[in-house]
């Protein structure tokens, strides 16, 4: 009884540290205000003391709902409907995330997580502009705190509760599914620090090159943690869905997918502002939608409009507040934009056409076109069911028809962006430079349209250009090590290789992001235009052909997990003496039935296993894939987290602090 009471006192302790949360993030935005219309500068510091104590009350609030989770407290409403006596502990915790309330508090923690470091990092780097950063921020967590307490709250209590909970939906009992919301979250989140960076800019005309500089890192790891979210849920549609592919163009993944695309266009515009003072105001477009993007997938998983695998479905109410709050925002930044943008103006232009700041405005304009062809193919159906009551599927074939060819467009612009020079290139010394890596790449998709003349045209393509790619990034490199040893001729050539890349970190690590590209293309080819399925109703003893593997069924056997019970076939692949043991589970609180995909790997080729249904007797129906070269698409997930992990860690020779003590601020 103890115990129990213990349990409940911290609960309500929770729900009364996030009403407080709350109130001092209203004081961390008003702060600011205040000491400029009252002309008391010190005012503004509360912003500062306020960010570490709404991030410390929101996290006691977040610990609160974990031991409820962890001690199965059913009279939490939220616990009840997410949670289970029977369930893991390892599922309990990330339960919290689980269902529409849970998942919006992860996303405020998450914010508070990053105001406080910003908090903590701006004391010395740009203390005079910090409480207006952290202001917009405040602003940020006053309007999710709004929806999560009065609308959503996860901390709702039920009397009588219930002797036992309805359980996590079984697609999220999954390692997968456990990290993916999270990094996804982190991803999201992190590009509110780039906006009120912009946001701060624009209000007080802090000069864009004593700010933009500061905002790459941030925006870098916001990147970075949004691709690893995208990799992650791809990954897990891949092996727990059973049916053998990783991406269907569902609208929540786009919604993830959206401001992926502008986040890529925005680091790679940071780098133009930072080397040649251009695109002021294009970056703080940029900025502004991919944060809105990032506003809109949350609407969109969050608020019932959308059916899908990956969404939460809940009442209109809260939709309606996250779409007028986002709303708000959109006016509000834009408007701002707007009034402001003209003081952010560049200082130098494009001199040549053939430059790398041109082919990085033509990548930007290109991920712009890709973006915006997504949010069409997403939002047109929901618009027109909206206003007409018709309702539409826009599917992949619509989106592979139009992203296909821009994608292959950014490919080329990968190759060749890194070779041209700033301001202006010499015609003929990139000529030379792009002669061999060109020829390999239109001789190798030569050949495959000679040899593989009933591929799609896509394929050949993709894949001379890949290679292109990939030759000019291998040459540019051998360059810069051979210029290396002709200076440092004592020098072994193991630690000429390593110098260079250390010498230049944030250059080749943008290498090692763009031949992560080029692997994933590869995989995607492989995966996309060589797959092979077939579907066989098998007796114990059988044996399938699938694009020259052959698989024997063995048998079903019945097998009793922590909360389910499951069938479980047997296959030896013949090819290799290897196993796979492909399930059909019934998870025993919600009666619901759950295949599980069994996969053998190798760096070449997956053979993915499905159990479907019973054929009678000791007979199953069972459906085998063959993906060759899909492994590529994971692996090139983790070589261009490597090369974004090495350009962060690069120190740039420059003194944002020093510099602004020197530059006299806009007027």
């Amino acid at each position: 009884m103890l115990a129990n009471n213990l349990s409940l006192n911290f609960v309500e302790l929770g729900l009364f540290c996030a009403y407080l949360a709350m109130l001092l993030a209203l004081l961390q935005g008003l702060a600011p205000i205040a000491a400029h219309y009252l002309g008391k500068p010190r005012l503004a510091q509360l912003s500062v003391n306020a960010s570490v104590a709404v991030f410390g009350l929101t996290t006691f609030g977040g610990l609160s709902l974990i031991h409820a989770f962890v001690t199965s407290n059913f009279s939490v409403e939220y616990v009840a409907a997410h949670s289970n006596s029977l369930l893991p502990v390892f599922y309990k915790v990330a339960a919290l995330w689980g269902g529409h309330e849970g998942s919006l508090y992860l996303w405020v923690w998450v914010l508070t997580l990053y105001t406080m470091i910003v908090g903590w990092h701006g004391r010395k780097q740009y203390p005079e502009h910090l409480p207006s950063i952290l202001a917009v921020q405040g602003w940020l967590m006053v309007g999710f705190f709004g929806l999560i307490l009065f609308l959503s709250s996860p901390f709702t209590r039920l009397f009588p509760s219930p002797a036992d909970g309805n359980d996590l939906n079984p697609l999220l009992q999954d390692p997968g599914m456990v990290i993916h919301p999270p990094m996804l979250y982190l991803g999201y989140v992190g590009f509110s620090v780039p906006f009120a960076f912009a946001m701060t800019a624009l209000i007080t005309r802090w000069r864009s090159e004593l700010w933009v500089g500061l905002i790459r890192r941030w925006a870098l790891i916001a990147w970075g943690f949004l691709t690893t979210g995208v990799m992650l849920g791809g990954w897990w549609a891949y092996y727990e869905l059973g049916w053998g592919g990783y991406w269907a163009w569902d609208p929540v993944e786009n919604a993830s997918f959206m401001p992926w695309l502008l986040g890529t266009a925005l680091v790679h515009s940071i780098t133009v502002q930072d080397r040649r003072r251009m695109l002021h105001t294009w970056n703080i477009f940029l900025v502004i939608s991919t944060f809105s993007l990032s506003l809109l997938g949350t609407f969109l998983v969050r608020s019932g409009v959308l059916s899908s695998v990956h969404a939460f479905a809940v009442d209109p109410g809260r939709g309606a507040y996250i779409l007028s709050f986002m709303v708000i925002v959109l006016t509000v930044s834009f408007g701002i934009f707007m009034a402001k943008g003209r003081y952010q103006q560049a200082e130098e232009t494009i001199t040549s056409m053939l430059s790398r700041e041109s082919l990085f405005v033509w990548n930007n304009v290109l991920f712009t076109v890709a973006c915006a062809t997504v949010l069409l193919g997403t939002l047109y159906p929901l618009a027109l069911d909206a206003l007409s009551g018709q309702k539409i599927t826009v599917a992949a074939p619509y989106f592979n028809a139009v992203m296909v060819p821009l994608f292959l467009v950014i490919i080329l612009l990968m190759a060749v962006g890194p070779l041209v020079p700033w301001r202006k290139s010499n015609v003929e010394r990139l000529r030379k430079r792009l002669l061999l890596p060109l020829t390999l790449g239109v001789s190798v998709a030569a050949l495959m349209f000679v040899f593989l003349r009933s591929v799609h045209w896509t394929g050949p393509v993709a894949v001379g250009l890949a290679l292109f790619a990939l030759a000019n990034l291998v040459a540019d490199y051998l360059r810069a090590v051979r210029q290396r040893r002709l200076q440092l001729s004592k020098e072994s050539m193991g630690r000429a290789c390593l110098k260079t890349v250390l010498g230049n970190r944030r250059h080749y690590g943008g290498m090692i992001v763009h031949f992560g590209i080029v692997i994933i293309t590869l995989g995607l080819v492989g995966s996309g235009l060589f797959r092979s399925e077939e579907t066989v109703v098998m007796a114990p003893g059988d044996v399938m052909e699938v694009a020259g593997e052959q698989l024997r069924f063995e048998g079903v056997s019945n097998r009793r997990g922590e909360n389910y019970t499951a069938i479980q076939a047997r296959l030896t692949l013949l090819n290799s003496g290897r196993i796979v043991i492909p399930e059909k589970r019934r998870y025993m609180r919600q009666e619901m039935p759950m295949t599980e995909s069994s996969i053998d790997s190798t760096l070449l080729r997956d053979v993915y296993a499905v159990l479907a249904e019973s054929g009678g007797g000791d007979k199953w129906a069972v459906h085998v894939y063959v993906n060759p070269l899909v492994n590529f698409i994971w692996t090139g997930g983790i070589i261009i987290l490597s090369g974004l992990f090495l350009s962060l860690t690069s120190r740039r020779a420059r003194d944002v602090k020093a510099t602004a003590s020197v530059m006299e601020p806009a007027k």
